[in-house]
């Protein structure tokens, strides 16, 4: 006879998975003190900081965010309900830089040749997902959510293999794998869709300035939307499945922003901007869609 604790232990592994609900966890330390921040306070120096606020689009809805400001930095662009993050308005196929150091924990390839939106055909329609955590001690815990992607190099087979690449209508088609998190909903998703195809670099760290991906279209609009969920004490109200602990933030009035360059100095906790800027330039062969990194490091 297998005893009830163990049942009890594969129950809920078989839940986990086939509802690819993530598991809730303890609280956590919180954001350091050292950490700039809305709500720690601002940098010892702000030489060139918030230097690129013209970049920022529509911000998230602030019914979401549950730690800091609720508004962006453009309070008369309207979200749309529950959106978790802002665009950077960047032309197609722009570099998208490592804000920080983190890791790749999760992706969800939903790129497709057009959808229906308001009766209306939007294509293309670029909607890589790829989910980050961070390996900064400025940001214990803190996750990063980046879409609206047209590919990245952490994916080596996206537009490589044929498996993986975009489908003919959005939602006809979703390739995923590992932890992903949506607005009100964290889960682990097991290989959907046949993910291997994409050969994910699940658990590559990618360092600040680092380039994690090319910027995608939806229709004629070109951008790439961040989210980020800030790790802390309190607990998050909004959450229904996941990690009661993490919060979305507003990412333009809760973080400070500055230009990366391999010598630029960076304060406790300030974030990279993700795009070339100031004269810092990636190699030559990572402005080239088809860049892959070739190993984990």
């Amino acid at each position: 006879m297998i005893p009830r604790i163990l049942l009890l232990t594969l129950a809920a592994i078989v839940i986990s998975l086939g509802g690819c609900t993530a598991p809730s966890a303890p609280p956590v330390t919180g954001i350091p003190a050292t950490s700039a921040s809305a709500i720690t306070s601002p940098p010892s120096s702000m030489e060139g900081i918030n230097t690129q606020t013209q970049v920022f689009g529509a911000g998230a809805d602030p019914n979401i965010i549950t730690l800091g400001p609720r508004v962006g930095s453009h309070p008369d662009w309207t979200p749309y309900p529950n959106k978790y993050g802002m665009e950077f308005v960047l032309d197609y196929a722009t570099p998208v830089l490592a804000p920080i150091d983190m890791v790749l924990v999760g992706f969800s390839n939903r790129n497709a040749n057009y959808r229906i939106q308001s009766g209306e055909k939007v294509s293309p329609f670029d909607d890589l997902m790829l989910c980050f955590e961070s390996a900064s001690p400025d940001w214990p815990g803190m996750i990063i959510v980046v879409y609206h992607l047209f590919t990245s190099p952490l994916l080596l087979g996206h537009n490589q293999n044929p498996d993986c690449g975009e489908c003919e209508e959005w939602g006809s088609r979703v390739q995923q794998q590992g932890r992903l998190f949506f607005d009100v909903n964290d889960i682990v998703s097991p290989e959907k869709g046949n993910a291997s195809s994409c050969d994910a670099l699940l658990g590559y760290t990618v360092k600040r300035g680092e380039l994690i991906g090319f910027a995608g279209s939806v229709g004629i609009y070109s951008s790439v939307s961040f989210c980020f969920k800030v790790s802390h004490t309190s607990e998050n109200p909004t959450v229904k499945k996941g990690n009661r602990y993490l919060h979305w933030v507003q990412p333009s009035s809760f973080f400070y922003w500055k230009c990366y360059g391999p010598h630029a100095d960076f304060p406790g906790g300030v974030l990279a901007y993700p795009f070339e800027c100031e004269g810092y330039q990636l190699p030559v062969e990572q402005h080239d869609i088809d860049f892959k990194y070739t190993a984990n490091p």
